[in-house]
């Protein structure tokens, strides 16, 4: 059996406009990976901030232990 090659015309107002979904699916993802490396820097943030609480707590229940 030998393979047959079919050429599809597409009408050029769909081709217009699956290059326009195309480019608002680029503009997407890039807001995407922004937000979602915005995302990872916010939980960093908090972590560290959780720490220096711990931290503040046990430096402060120290401070108590010795009055």
């Amino acid at each position: 059996m030998s393979e047959e090659k079919q050429t599809i015309s597409i009408d050029p107002y769909f081709q217009s406009e699956l290059g326009k979904l195309k480019y608002e699916n680029i503009i997407l993802k890039a807001q995407y990976d922004n937000v979602f490396s915005q995302n990872k820097e916010l939980q960093q943030n908090i972590m560290e901030l959780g720490n220096k609480l711990i931290e503040s707590k046990e430096v402060k229940d120290a401070a108590e232990r010795k009055n």
